[in-house]
């Protein structure tokens, strides 16, 4: 019964395995989301739009779930929405989800009722969307009290390395609208729009730079043979974790927090860290 066990462990780990560089920031973001419900009464939080991370898609706010926090996600991708429902139903939580469906388009005109959410946020997405300022005018109708919005850290050298060397292709075939990765306006518009920035700063921040691309796919660009057929046994899933198939995996990403929580100030982490964030208040 044990190797049993441990086989259908292993094989969870396997099956969702997502990079040492996703669930580190996994992990990181869920710290962010641990001092917000120690500071604030959050009951229901909307994720909008969903889409911008590698990895298992969806799994960034089963953190709430796991608090007894009522769950909605929003995406424009029927088949994307129908594997996130899988993932959650597999961590015994989708009791604590609801998915929407709006077409990319459409997505800064979504029909959810206003005020209805402690907390609206979204993680690495807004570049896909030119009208990303609509959204952001969304979210913040959509929230009766904080908007929490991440992105890409374009000042540490993972990002110039992927955009014009390691994956054009990115930018390219997603229209990539690099001005929703900058800080400054989007700082702007929160408080244009009257909202209290109550936290800005950086996060994600292990000692690689970020390319958001798997090993592999790395080796390959920089012109490394890769053997395809050999199993790798650096294995790292936090839907596994999630789901207790590995639970000490949380203190195998600390080993690599070093930085992170060092003393170091923001300024120089800033040209470390991979990601970078915003929280705000409506008044």
């Amino acid at each position: 019964m044990v190797q049993e066990r441990k086989a259908e462990q292993k094989t969870l780990i396997e099956q969702y395995d997502e990079g040492l560089g996703t669930v580190y920031e996994r992990f990181r973001l869920n710290y962010i989301f641990q001092r917000l419900l120690q500071s604030y009464d959050i009951k229901r939080i909307l994720e909008y739009p969903l889409y911008g991370m590698t990895g298992v898609d969806g799994i960034n706010s089963v953190y709430f779930a796991r608090q007894n926090i009522d769950v909605e996600l929003v995406d424009c991708d029927k088949h994307r929405l129908e594997k996130v429902q899988s993932y959650w139903h597999l961590l015994n939580l989708e009791h604590k989800l609801q998915t929407y469906f709006c077409p990319q388009a459409e997505m800064s005109n979504i029909d959810l009722k206003e005020q209805k959410y402690d907390l609206v946020w979204n993680f690495a997405a807004l570049w896909f969307y030119h009208d990303a300022d609509r959204i952001i005018d969304r979210m913040i109708k959509l929230s009766r009290n904080l908007v929490l919005i991440s992105v890409n850290n374009i000042w540490q050298p993972g990002y110039p390395l992927r955009k014009f060397f390691l994956d054009k292709e990115f930018f390219s075939d997603n229209q990539i609208d690099t001005r929703w990765v900058q800080m400054p306006r989007i700082r702007q518009i929160l408080r244009t729009r009257g909202l209290e920035i109550l936290e800005e700063g950086v996060f994600d921040t292990p000692p690689w730079p970020d390319t958001c691309l798997p090993v592999d796919d790395l080796k390959r660009k920089l012109g490394i043979k890769v053997d395809s057929k050999k199993k790798s046994e650096w294995l790292w899933s936090m839907l596994a974790w999630y789901a207790g198939a590995d639970p000490d995996l949380e203190n195998k990403v600390r080993r690599y927090m070093f930085i992170e929580d060092s003393f170091l100030p923001k300024f120089l982490k800033q040209f470390w860290s991979h990601h970078r964030y915003i929280i705000a208040r409506k008044n």
